[in-house]
């Protein structure tokens, strides 16, 4: 089910991330995932966006850690 990303419309590589009613790119998927735990966990908006941009960073992180050439 090669498509572009309903939220951005962003081409797919691969199937997608599925929601419940959409197939989102991975970073979509983040954005979306980090939202939703932020509303569940505080109830509000801010909390939810801070959620969100806390998770695409740490996730951001973990990938620059992976393409670093490590010493030894």
């Amino acid at each position: 089910m090669s498509g572009r990303c309903d939220n951005c419309r962003r081409r797919l590589s691969g199937e997608g991330r599925r929601t419940a009613t959409r197939v989102l790119c991975e970073e979509c998927f983040t954005q979306f995932t980090g939202l939703a735990a932020g509303f569940l966990a505080a109830g509000t908006v801010d909390d939810a966006i801070s959620t969100a941009d806390w998770l695409q960073r740490v996730k951001d992180a973990g990938r620059q850690e992976l393409e670093a050439p490590r010493a030894g």
